[in-house]
């Protein structure tokens, strides 16, 4: 995209000097689904759950409650597996948030 491109996207009609905010895109109304923020709270959430069931796991094996050892070392791992994807996550979101304000205009 040529400069010339960008100034005529950033001039609104009818006016003489370039408007300060781009034009944001239109969502169907049809379209309502879960918003991103919803998606990322609700995932937050199931790692948040996914700790908890695990550090319960690991005090009922360790008061004598619970026998089975496999039990507590699945919902360890799938509690530490939650959460690394949690933070894969976060790291793409920042390195892609850092690659955004690199972009010059």
């Amino acid at each position: 995209m040529t400069i010339s491109q960008l100034q005529r996207i950033q001039q609104v009609p009818g006016s003489n000097g370039p408007e300060r905010e781009l034009p944001r895109p239109q969502f169907d109304e049809e379209r309502s689904g879960p918003s991103f923020s919803d998606t990322l709270s609700q995932a937050l959430n199931d790692v948040d759950g996914a700790q908890k069931i695990a550090n319960q796991n690991i005090e009922a094996f360790v008061a004598g409650e619970k026998e089975d050892l496999h039990e507590v070392m699945i919902s360890m791992n799938q509690a530490k597996l939650h959460f690394q994807l949690m933070a894969e996550v976060r790291n793409r979101a920042l390195e892609t948030y850092q690659e955004l304000m690199r972009m010059q205009l």
